[in-house]
């Protein structure tokens, strides 16, 4: 069922409004304010907002044509007990779908979710609406959500880096999003995948190939994102630099200038200013792109976002895999608390994906998150191999999490997800009393 934002200064009004859209199997959330709805907008993607008109100093109207900017698939009824004709058309044509004077009956509101809700489904929201969602707990998330902001208000580039699989394409579609370029194309090019050759024309285009134009063609007005920069060529470097210094360039065998007013925002899981320094990257090209540069940290070092991404990702496979999925057990959270995460975010929603498409219960134990690369014997062997490879994790774990709390069994259990007396045991289990911990 949709999920549905509800937005009234009337505390009763709202809270009711919400219990009855809940009983009848909708996923709600309210807001007393317009202020505090587009906090939560901008941080939870809602299907429809029903929202009051008049409410202090930011409306519900404005509400609405500030969200369906970066938000144009997110459906609105207003409703106002100052309702008048001119007033509801107004509203209608700029982007509501429906418009209720107050007061109303409940089933009018049910009719109208019902009307909204088929619609969409007819018509599936195109992948370039889809609004990206940073999941952000950590003060580190934080802090680049408010950078992303800043950078979407303008058009500077932006140098995005970090290790593989925290999330650098996702932060750059967020800029997208959230910039006045939010209704044109966002594209993609892929730097280190392809030869000189074909990289050259899948960027600047061929003469005369109206089919097949190059991503500086395609984003013009939008923004172009250009994933692994490092893996440009010296030659291509230098086309790159022509472009962001002058606008144009030349489709590849043309001697007809182009324009293209494309954003460029570029990535790299390198540390591109020691490319300049090495010699393996133009240092004029490295400053032009890095007028805004981002970092974004690996996962093992913000590990408050740890639980808030499994959630999202357990939402997100529980539904595509249509299992009754709830929890995971206390094990496999405290293993993951500890683990590194070398793949960081990416490793984690596949092994999350994974052990969703496998799960038969509503809760996902060790045996489905236990089921790494580097636990995989060599060959098919031992039955007795999983129940061998969890207990090393656990007992791996443990003296792990020890160290790190020099040996403090209370922090060690809070940190672990257990109890001193499960601990105790456990550490009993695994021989660990007495055993030298590595330093």
């Amino acid at each position: 069922m949709a999920k549905i934002l509800v937005v009234d200064d009337q505390k009763a009004l709202r809270k009711n409004l919400a219990f009855y859209l809940k009983s009848q199997g909708y996923s709600t959330d309210t807001a007393g304010s317009a202020e505090e709805a587009l906090n939560k907008i901008n941080k939870t993607y809602f299907d429809i907002v029903i929202t009051d008109y008049k409410m202090g100093a930011m409306t519900g109207y404005d509400l609405m044509k500030r969200v369906r900017k970066t938000h144009p698939s997110m459906e609105f009824i207003v409703m106002t007990a100052y309702g008048n004709i001119p007033l509801a058309v107004e509203v209608v044509r700029n982007g509501a779908a429906d418009f209720i004077p107050k007061p109303f009956e409940y089933v009018t509101i049910l009719e109208k979710l019902k009307k909204i809700t088929s619609v969409r489904k007819e018509q599936p929201v195109p992948e370039r609406e889809q609004v990206p969602h940073i999941v952000a707990a950590s003060q580190q998330m934080k802090d680049l959500i408010d950078l992303a902001d800043k950078a979407a208000t303008s058009n500077i580039t932006v140098l995005i880096e970090g290790e593989h699989g925290t999330g650098k394409r996702l932060f750059a579609r967020y800029v997208h999003r959230h910039s006045d370029l939010y209704n044109s194309e966002f594209v993609i090019v892929e730097c280190s995948n392809s030869s000189e050759s074909n990289l050259e024309v899948e960027i600047f285009g061929v003469a005369d190939s109206a089919e097949k134009p190059g991503a500086l063609a395609k984003a013009n007005g939008g923004t172009l994102f250009l994933r692994d920069i490092d893996g440009l060529s010296p030659a291509l470097q230098l086309r790159l630099l022509k472009f962001i210094s002058e606008g144009t360039y030349f489709p590849v065998g043309s001697s007809t200038l182009k324009k293209s007013n494309a954003r460029i925002i570029t990535s790299t899981s390198k540390n591109l200013k020691k490319q300049v320094n090495n010699g393996n990257f133009r240092e004029d090209l490295y400053y032009l792109l890095n007028v805004m540069p981002v970092y974004i940290p690996a996962l093992r070092s913000r590990v408050a976002d740890l639980a808030p991404l499994t959630n999202h990702f357990l939402e997100k496979y529980r539904a595509q895999y249509q299992k009754n999925i709830t929890s995971i057990s206390p094990d496999a959270m405290a293993w993951m608390n500890t683990y590194d995460w070398p793949g960081n975010i990416q490793e984690l929603e596949n092994i999350l994906s994974r052990a969703c498409a496998l799960a038969t219960s509503e809760v996902l134990d060790e045996s489905l998150i236990f089921t790494l690369p580097q636990d995989r014997p060599e060959r098919e062997e031992s039955v007795g191999y999983l129940n061998m490879t969890l207990k090393d994790n656990q007992k791996t774990l443990i003296l792990k999490a020890l160290k790190q709390n020099s040996n403090n069994y209370s922090r060690t259990a809070r940190q672990l997800g257990i109890s001193r007396t499960t601990l105790w045991r456990r550490m009993k289990k695994f021989k660990i009393e007495g055993l030298q911990i590595e330093k």
